[in-house]
Protein backbone atom coordinates (compact mmCIF):
# COMPACT_ATOMS: atom_id res chain seq x y z
CA UNK A 1 0.00 0.00 0.00
CA UNK A 2 2.86 2.38 0.86
CA UNK A 3 4.57 1.66 -2.45
CA UNK A 4 1.40 2.51 -4.36
CA UNK A 5 0.94 5.74 -2.39
CA UNK A 6 4.55 6.83 -2.96
CA UNK A 7 4.35 6.02 -6.65
CA UNK A 8 1.15 8.03 -6.97
CA UNK A 9 2.71 11.02 -5.15
CA UNK A 10 5.81 11.03 -7.33
CA UNK A 11 3.84 10.75 -10.54
CA UNK A 12 1.44 13.52 -9.43
CA UNK A 13 4.30 15.87 -8.64
CA UNK A 14 6.01 15.08 -11.93
CA UNK A 15 2.79 15.69 -13.86
CA UNK A 16 2.13 18.98 -12.05
CA UNK A 17 5.64 20.22 -12.83
CA UNK A 18 5.31 19.26 -16.48
CA UNK A 19 1.94 21.03 -16.78
CA UNK A 20 3.29 24.14 -15.05
CA UNK A 21 6.23 24.30 -17.46
CA UNK A 22 3.94 23.87 -20.44
CA UNK A 23 1.63 26.59 -19.15
CA UNK A 24 4.52 29.00 -18.66
CA UNK A 25 5.89 28.37 -22.13
CA UNK A 26 2.50 28.79 -23.82
CA UNK A 27 1.39 31.97 -22.03
CA UNK A 28 1.47 34.98 -24.33
CA UNK A 29 4.05 37.51 -23.23
CA UNK A 30 5.80 35.08 -20.95
CA UNK A 31 9.51 35.64 -20.67
CA UNK A 32 12.24 33.29 -19.70
CA UNK A 33 14.99 35.05 -17.82
CA UNK A 34 18.57 33.98 -17.88
CA UNK A 35 20.33 33.41 -14.60
CA UNK A 36 22.13 36.76 -14.91
CA UNK A 37 18.88 38.65 -15.63
CA UNK A 38 17.23 37.12 -12.58
CA UNK A 39 20.23 38.02 -10.46
CA UNK A 40 20.19 41.61 -11.71
CA UNK A 41 16.51 42.03 -10.89
CA UNK A 42 16.84 40.55 -7.37
CA UNK A 43 16.76 42.72 -4.29
CA UNK A 44 20.18 43.61 -2.94
CA UNK A 45 19.96 41.35 0.13
CA UNK A 46 19.32 38.30 -2.06
CA UNK A 47 22.31 39.13 -4.25
CA UNK A 48 24.50 39.55 -1.18
CA UNK A 49 23.34 36.23 0.29
CA UNK A 50 24.01 34.43 -3.00
CA UNK A 51 27.47 35.92 -3.28
CA UNK A 52 28.29 34.95 0.31
CA UNK A 53 27.07 31.38 -0.17
CA UNK A 54 29.09 31.06 -3.37
CA UNK A 55 32.17 32.39 -1.58
CA UNK A 56 31.65 29.95 1.28
CA UNK A 57 31.20 27.07 -1.15
CA UNK A 58 34.42 28.07 -2.92
CA UNK A 59 36.37 28.12 0.35
CA UNK A 60 35.06 24.73 1.45
CA UNK A 61 35.92 23.06 -1.84
CA UNK A 62 39.58 24.09 -1.82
Amino acid sequence: MAVILCTYCFSSIRTARREAQEQLSTEPGSQRFSRQERKDSSPAWIQQALEESQADAGKGGK
